[in-house]
């Protein structure tokens, strides 16, 4: 991912440490490129000699107007006074660090992108969506454990639910945990300024390192949501080019959020239950998949077939619908009733036979428990 340059100048010679120790101790030390100077004079010589950077935040004493070397280069001023703070570009400096940031970027992003919802060409972030027409059949858990495991692997992952009932705050928790309500807002009536905004509405689960939105349920902002606007919210998060993985987590409806998503992933994870039935709606919506949402979603080149709740026998009923299922996901009989859903995220067999998965849907190869067929 591209880094950005961030220069930090301040006589505050713990405050620099404080922001050091905080880059380094957070998921943010894959996002910046950050150097530190407590003196004006070793700032100008730097820049004069790198002649790169993206932000300077700087105390004003150290301020030269020679620093700006390009129109890119975005100054924002550090005030110790609430008041002073209220400037154009101002930021208070007593106040918690990831706000400084979240401001800083949300100015970076809406004068400096040139987004206009398609995320430029060479950025390396993989959209994997987790779909089945039939309800039930562990989507969420699965999303959630390959998040986790993804995050865990050193990936920056971001986690995406566009479930009719949003279930993220089941899962995840954060630090800010008000909701991310503004999405919505954004969306429909701002959205050549919702790259911007990503920043200070996204939240991160500090325990599994994953990056998500805090959706409350909303059922009619789900289902008021266009197709476009789905198309959009995902190509912005890639222009930010903070994460390896995108992970969205879908419903089994056919609402034309569900088709944008498919659209705009690279690989489909669709997710078997043991059972017939799932195996015969997979199959006729495979066959009408064009009739629902339209001939853009090219399905067949990135789906990835997974069964769930395996036992290790596959039954010869579910050979004639002749699905290329390409791993298999043990059954785990402690979740039928299980009233903590932190447990779905500490199973170790249910844990290996994942991450067996997860290498076959990197290189391509089979994975899984072994099948019993006799």
């Amino acid at each position: 991912m591209k880094k950005i340059q961030l220069i930090i100048g301040d006589t505050d010679a713990l405050f620099l440490q404080s922001f050091s120790e905080y880059i380094m101790a957070s998921n943010l030390k894959s996002k910046f490129d950050l150097k530190l100077f407590s003196s004006s004079s070793r700032i100008k010589k730097y820049i004069e000699t790198e002649q790169v950077y993206d932000i300077l935040l700087i105390q004003p004493e150290l301020y030269n107007p020679n620093m700006v070397l390009s129109e890119k280069n975005t100054v924002f001023f550090l005030q110790e006074s609430m008041n002073d703070a209220n400037q154009s570009q101002s930021v208070y400096k007593y106040q918690p660090l990831n706000k400084i940031l979240s401001d800083m970027l949300s100015v970076y992003y809406e004068h400096y992108s040139t987004f206009q919802g398609v995320a430029r060409e060479g950025i390396k972030t993989k959209v994997l969506s987790v779909y089945s027409p039939n309800g039930g059949t562990g989507k969420t858990t699965f999303t959630i454990n390959l998040s986790k495991q993804m995050a865990l692997k050193g990936n920056k992952v971001f986690y995406l639910n566009l479930e009719f009932l949003n279930t993220s705050s089941l899962f995840f928790q954060s630090a800010d945990d008000h909701p991310s309500l503004q999405v919505f807002y954004y969306l429909k009536a701002r959205p050549e300024q919702f790259l911007s905004k990503i920043e200070s509405l996204k939240k991160t689960d500090e325990t599994m390192n994953v990056d998500y939105f805090q959706l409350p349920i909303c059922p009619d902002e789900m289902i008021a949501i266009k197709r476009e606007e789905i198309k959009y919210l995902i190509q912005a998060i890639i222009e930010t080019e903070h994460y390896d993985y995108i992970l969205i987590d879908l419903d089994s409806s056919v609402h034309e959020r569900v088709g944008a998503a498919i659209e705009e992933s690279h690989q489909v994870i669709w997710l078997l239950n043991n059972d017939i039935q799932s195996f015969y709606k997979t199959v006729g919506m495979l066959d009408r998949m064009d009739d629902v949402f339209g001939n853009e979603h090219h399905l067949e080149e990135k789906v990835t077939f997974i069964m769930n709740r395996f036992t290790g026998y596959f039954p010869e009923a579910y050979l004639k619908f002749n699905l290329p299922i390409r791993g298999y996901l043990p059954n785990i009989t402690e979740w039928l009733q299980n009233n903590d859903v932190k447990q779905v995220l500490y199973h170790p067999l249910y844990t290996k036979e994942l991450l067996a998965i997860t290498e076959d849907l990197i290189v391509k190869r089979e994975a899984g428990v072994e099948i019993d067929q006799g």
